[in-house]
């Protein structure tokens, strides 16, 4: 069945979304040695100098994280409801849940791109380092592709279950 297939890249995905809870977006070097890591739940700062303020409040990244809650629990879901899916109906209504998904990550990586990554450096002036153990950024553009892959099988999916109904 091409619905497990479907599942498993669901869950796929949502693991490396929640990947980001654990690897930093990027990283940011200034020049006193202090490092800053960005994470969906805000900005550590590592080494601070002495006297320095640190700008970020913990309000900083909740939209990033509100977001990011999000994408897992609805890729969750889908994973699990795509296994019970057999009348036209239910592909249909997982199929809209999975579009909306879908534009739920673009909006969470346009936010990270776009927003996050160039505001943290900004307030320092530094730029961001997407060195081995900030790869959170590029996970988020994995885990849309097998999001991608996975809406398509749906559509196929729902072409097939539409077919078999005409030949009844």
């Amino acid at each position: 069945m091409k619905q497990r297939a479907q599942s498993i890249l669901f869950f796929f995905s949502a693991v490396l979304f929640g990947l980001l809870f654990f690897m930093p977006l990027a990283l940011y070097l200034d020049d006193y040695g202090t490092y800053y890591k960005l994470y969906v739940y805000g900005v550590n700062v590592v080494s601070v100098a002495p006297n320095m303020d640190v700008a970020f409040s913990g309000l900083y990244t909740l939209p990033l994280l509100i977001l990011t809650v999000a994408v897992i629990l609805i890729n969750f879901y889908l994973s699990m409801a795509i296994f019970r899916a057999v009348k036209l109906a239910q592909f249909v209504r997982l199929f809209k849940l999975s579009r909306i998904n879908l534009a739920l990550a673009v909006v969470l990586i346009a936010t990270i791109f776009v927003y996050y990554l160039v505001k943290t450096g900004s307030q320092y002036a530094i730029l961001p380092s997407f060195a081995w153990p900030a790869w959170g950024a590029f996970l988020t553009l994995v885990a849309l592709v097998l999001m991608l892959l996975a809406s398509s099988g749906l559509r196929k999916d729902i072409k097939k279950v539409q077919s078999i109904d005409r030949l009844r």
